[in-house]
């Protein structure tokens, strides 16, 4: 399966619930193998879409954001890399902390703020795009 075969389209989600199972549903659309690029704006919903994620696939531990740490890792079978560009814009950087080693047939690689590294990601990854509508709602776009 590749992006182009994903059926979760994403759509308007009015809570953090909506938005976590709106994660857990498209875990049924990856696998080893995918790397999922997430951007939008602080506070979009992107960790906590990562949450619905990470469940949907059977973690059941802490899941937290990685801005601060740049990856955090999941094992469930196959590694889970969960990657932040936010604070570390630089591509340089992410060569030397060895980003291609994290994308390999084995892991499924999550990467919030993906568009300051998008030139080091698979042409073929998967593009989520989530926009603040309020407070509360966001829109959840998967693109091809």
């Amino acid at each position: 399966m590749n992006k182009n075969q994903i059926s979760w389209k994403g759509g308007i989600f009015k809570s953090s619930d909506e938005t976590i199972q709106g994660g857990r549903d498209f875990s049924q659309s990856i696998f080893p193998g995918s790397v999922v690029g997430l951007n939008g704006d602080l506070g979009a919903g992107k960790t906590t879409f990562v949450k619905g994620l990470l469940e949907g696939l059977g973690y059941t531990g802490n899941i937290t954001s990685p801005t601060f740490t740049l990856v955090n890792q999941y094992d469930l079978g196959s590694t889970i890399y969960h990657i932040d560009c936010y604070r570390e814009t630089e591509m340089k950087s992410w060569i030397k902390l060895g980003i291609n080693e994290y994308i390999n047939p084995d892991s499924i690689v999550l990467i919030e703020w993906y568009s300051y590294i998008e030139s080091l990601l698979p042409r073929d990854m998967i593009k989520i795009d989530f926009k603040m509508i309020s407070y509360n709602s966001r829109e959840i776009i998967v693109k091809k």
